[in-house]
């Protein structure tokens, strides 16, 4: 793993993982992949199971939960479904807070996640922080997600920040290594 990173002083721009960070979609996940591997006549995982593979992004669900599928075609489907589930996503106590007082104080803010652009904006949007961020980077729009820095890079590239000046906040090993491999403070 790259070495640890200094915060800066006065972060420019705070990038936030979206999963257990700005929202609890734990259960949603847990529907959403349910129901596919019940249209496809595979055994329900359950939360117990969908944990072992929580966070490993839409390529690696092709291989391990859904053998075989074609990450486009998955993507889609995860999109249409998680629509369906929305009501059991919740934001994280606080966040919306912590967001108003980053912008407050000039801080450019961004999501960075593995989960597919189109399914990260309907989250944002139903959890009231839709206007919260100043950029969005989705799984899908890179070729390698998290732990490749290719997300954390896309973010602020499209910001116009520099890494050294930019705190990625994440809750997972995956994030700690996006953002040092980038060169970001985590």
């Amino acid at each position: 793993m790259p070495p640890a990173i200094p915060l800066p002083a006065r972060p420019a721009a705070v990038l936030f993982d979206m999963d257990g960070v700005l929202v609890d979609t734990f259960d949603a996940w847990v529907a959403v992949i349910d129901e596919g591997r019940s249209r496809r006549r595979m055994p329900p995982l359950g939360a117990a199971g969908v944990r072992g593979y929580w966070g490993q992004g839409l390529k690696a669900d092709c291989e391990t939960i859904f053998p075989g599928e074609a990450p486009a075609r998955l993507a889609a489907e995860y999109d249409e479904a998680f629509v369906r589930h929305l009501a059991l996503v919740r934001a994280e106590p606080g966040i919306a807070e912590a967001v108003a007082a980053l912008r407050a104080a000039g801080c450019r803010t961004a999501v960075v996640t593995n989960s597919p652009l189109a399914l990260a904006e309907r989250i944002v949007q139903a959890i009231g922080l839709g206007d919260g961020f100043d950029v969005l980077a989705g799984g899908d729009e890179v070729p390698r997600g998290k732990p490749d820095p290719d997300l954390t890079l896309l973010a602020l590239a499209r910001l116009g920040v520099l890494a050294a000046r930019s705190v990625l906040v994440g809750d997972t090993l995956l994030d700690v290594e996006s953002g040092r491999a980038a060169g970001v403070a985590v």
